[in-house]
């Protein structure tokens, strides 16, 4: 289930917040709130009770700025990734900042460089903007509410543009410093070596959270290793699929089966062919496609009674046999699924499962692969 919702478009691109980017922004509100408490205090009326409701409302506005600019930062890499051909499905916030979904990843290390750069460089600059701004105030009374406001918003953006610098995945400094390396080496070879800095720096975040009992940088250090490790394994299964094709590893002998099949006649063909799912035909025309988990959801009671028709999904995700095998796999991690049926002008000719690209990477790693 999808659990983020989308609040809008710019420049084409949607705009999703996940659920938990709400938490951070009440929790951002609140910290703002008790932050503005002890430095404004009685001087400006916020720390009586009349004024609880004035603070509050200060601080969500102060949180919601702070995330739009969040969006901002993600929209820097979209702008310049959009203008060179590549397409972005969505930018979503979450609790620990903008993610930007992208088709894929450049190779060619300057455009890497160019689109890892622009987010920090918006931070940056929004942050200077905002401490430029508080100085006019700052003249007459440093402890404007004004000058706080905007003085605490540039810091908390230059915070962000320092953070997103350091060379580890999954913040740009990563890609940055992978495009540095991929200027002299192979791609993979250069993910490894940011990897590896990346996980070093995660390490050493965790030893020090570790002795100062800061558990949030320890949740940094967690989120630093695991981000890089993932971007390792990610690039090295799209590098050994490159260049193959669905139709070199997809099953061409199909085995299909008629909506009238009874979820028994289905348990039973399961444990003679082994197979955890089937296309669903009705003549040459696909319907949808049946798995073990739909028969499960059936008691065993009601399986005589009930039809592969019934339960079978009819949202259908296909691939053609020209397409790349690593799209494949992109479609089945992001919609959570292990077999693609694969159609050229409307007639299914194989299938693809998780099992077939495994078996592709396996094979391709180091040993080289027919294409």
């Amino acid at each position: 289930m999808d659990s983020s919702l989308q609040i809008g478009k710019i420049i084409g691109i949607p705009i999703r917040i996940h659920w938990t980017f709400i938490l951070v922004i009440l929790y951002v509100a609140w910290a703002f709130a008790s932050f503005s408490e002890q430095v404004f205090g009685k001087a400006y009326g916020f720390g009586s009770v009349e004024s609880a409701s004035l603070r509050w409302a200060y601080s969500l506005l102060f949180a919601v700025l702070l995330f739009v600019c969040v969006a901002l930062h993600e929209l820097g890499h979209s702008y310049v990734a959009h203008k060179n051909g590549i397409r972005i499905k969505s930018i979503t916030l979450y609790f620990f900042g903008g993610v930007s979904s992208m088709e894929e990843i450049p190779r060619d290390p300057r455009l890497e460089l160019k689109m890892a750069f622009a987010g920090p460089a918006i931070s940056g600059i929004l942050g200077l903007a905002c401490v430029l701004l508080a100085q006019p105030a700052s003249i007459l009374d440093e402890r404007n509410p004004l000058t706080i406001f905007l003085w605490t918003l540039g810091v908390v953006n230059l915070i962000l543009m320092v953070f997103n610098l350091l060379p580890a995945f999954p913040m740009d400094g990563g890609r940055l410093l992978r495009a540095w390396f991929a200027t002299r080496m192979p791609y993979v070879a250069a993910t490894r070596n940011a990897a590896s800095i990346g996980k070093a720096f995660a390490i050493l975040m965790f030893v020090l959270g570790l002795f100062s009992f800061n558990f949030i940088l320890l949740f940094v250090a967690f989120f630093v290793y695991v981000g890089a490790s993932e971007e390792e394994k990610a690039t090295e299964i799209n590098i050994s699929l490159e260049g193959i094709k669905v139709r070199n590893i997809m099953s061409s002998s199909v085995r299909t089966i008629p909506p009238s099949t009874t979820l028994r006649e289905l348990m039973e063909l399961m444990f003679q062919e082994k197979h955890r799912g089937y296309p669903v035909m009705d003549g040459e025309a696909l319907q949808g496609i049946v798995t073990l988990t739909d028969l499960q959801k059936v008691p065993d009671a009601e399986r005589d009674t009930t039809n592969v028709e019934q339960v079978m999904a009819r949202k259908l995700y296909v691939i053609a046999p020209e397409d790349e095998a690593s799209t494949a796999m992109k479609m089945m991690s992001e919609m959570g699924i292990r077999r693609l049926p694969v159609m050229d002008n409307g007639r299914l000719v194989g299938i693809i499962s998780r099992e077939d690209l495994v078996r592709a990477i396996e094979l391709s790693s180091g040993r080289g692969f027919k294409r």
